[in-house]
């Protein structure tokens, strides 16, 4: 290892001998010619040179130089603070360590390295607390739907992303759609196709893609980032009014596996609460979570003083179904028809699988005209629709009764007696296929007469 001072006073000491000695020659020689060079002027020639290399020494080298060292040494001291002690700081002091320096100087070069270095290790700084706060965020117990809008709070807040949407592809191969934020257009198209087979991060321009937001914002990059392990091959679409930076696409590359994971955390805990209150087949309300739920919206029509329309729907001859095409094909009508009813109400009613091919509807805020409308609106969507299973054509109608509940029979012990609600709606499905199935009935206390 070089011992730096010591050097130093030996180079000064070679030089100021040698300028001591050679300033004497070259003064005779070319200015005094003729004059002999007396003995006491190479000596006050020595002197004075070993002064002004002690005095370059003391001023430059101990004064200036010593104090940019210091500085130097100071800097990594503080760095090895900030790297020993707590990462609070550690940002906010790494972005102020910076050695200032002209570019003629000649440390220029080495204040420059410096600063790359802090500047590398700010950086490293905020990826490792990025990194932290991202793998807190995916591993909370949520949905997919959630952990996505999490996700792009998070992204719009560190790094301006304007836009995302996020698709996954399932065993079969069907592509969904988990969220969409601030694309004005998400529907599944072969663009989003084909992003799927990226392997690695893939940047677009826009000019070869339509793309608009919802708040008119011009995009000037995508970038498609895509997401595969064993269990989830997924992909983000993200939108920037900028390039994306390089630390951006080093951030995202870095965090791709722990999204997926992510991911995958977050598909199986739906799918847990799924199974804890949907049909698996139909992916309606089960009849457990259902009545627990008909209960509430018969509190909250209480409470606000609005009518319930109450539903049972059976499709018509399902035996005869199931015998002729096969129980699968029954299950494809069963899942095919609970989407069309879905399709039909809003997200604050009620439908569920009752048992078998039954399915109960409860409709907020509904007196007797609008139940009628949506009901018969059911029913002859159904009928019309063309139900194919294995290139066979089947025919599929159903029937509907059903009980208007006015404001005034949802009292107190409503709640308690909803069963009475269901059976008054079965009694009018009773008279639907009593009179021919295919059609929409409505409760009446004379049909027990007439019975």
């Amino acid at each position: 290892m070089v011992n730096i001072k010591k050097k130093l006073i030996r180079d000064i000491a070679i030089m100021s001998v040698i300028s001591g000695i050679a300033a004497p020659i070259v003064i005779h020689r070319f200015f005094l010619q003729g004059h002999p060079i007396d003995p006491l002027e190479f000596a006050t020639s020595l002197i004075s040179n070993f002064i002004l290399g002690w005095f370059i020494y003391y001023v430059i080298v101990r004064g200036n130089l010593k104090e940019y060292f210091d500085n130097v040494t100071d800097i990594f001291r503080r760095i090895r603070r900030v790297l020993e002690g707590s990462k609070a700081h550690s940002l906010e002091e790494i972005k102020q360590l910076k050695i200032e320096a002209q570019e003629d100087d000649f440390i220029y070069e080495v204040s420059k390295e410096i600063n790359h270095f802090i500047e590398n290790l700010y950086m490293s700084e905020i990826l490792d607390n990025y990194q932290r706060e991202v793998g807190k965020l995916f591993a909370t117990l949520a949905t997919p739907e959630v952990l996505a809008e999490s996700f792009y709070n998070f992204l719009l807040e560190k790094f301006g992303i304007v836009a995302m949407a996020a698709y996954m592809k399932d065993s079969e191969g069907v592509t969904t759609r988990i969220a969409c934020f601030n694309f004005k257009e998400c529907q599944i198209t072969d663009f989003i196709e084909a992003c799927f087979s990226f392997k690695d991060l893939k940047l677009i321009n826009v000019s070869d893609v339509e793309i608009e937001l919802l708040d008119k914002t011009n995009v000037r990059e995508l970038l498609i980032v895509p997401l595969t392990s064993i269990d989830v091959k997924a992909i983000l679409i993200l939108a920037k009014t900028t390039k994306f930076s390089g630390f951006e696409l080093k951030f995202l590359r870095k965090i791709r596996d722990l999204m997926s994971l992510g991911l995958t955390n977050a598909r199986n805990y739906k799918r847990l609460q799924e199974e804890s209150y949907l049909d698996p087949l139909t992916k309606l309300y089960n009849r457990r979570f259902g009545m627990r739920r008909f209960q509430e919206l018969i509190s909250l029509a209480e409470r606000e003083n609005k009518p319930l329309a109450v539903g049972m729907m059976d499709i018509d001859d399902f035996k005869k179904i199931n015998d002729t095409y096969g129980h699968l094909a029954g299950d494809y009508v069963l899942r095919t028809l609970s989407s069309i009813v879905k399709h039909h109400v809003r997200d604050i009613d009620l439908v569920l699988r009752y048992g078998g091919e039954e399915i109960l509807m409860v409709l907020f805020n509904t007196d007797k005209y609008d139940g009628e409308k949506v009901f018969e609106r059911i029913r002859e969507s159904i009928e019309k629709h063309r139900f194919e299973f294995e290139g066979k054509l089947i025919k599929v109608t159903v029937s509907i009764g059903w009980y208007p509940i006015p404001p005034e029979e949802l009292t107190e012990n409503a709640r308690n007696n909803y069963k009475e609600f269901i059976k008054k709606a079965d009694e009018a499905l009773y008279k639907a296929k009593k009179l021919g199935k295919n059609r929409v009935i409505c409760y009446s206390p004379k049909m027990n007469e007439n019975n």
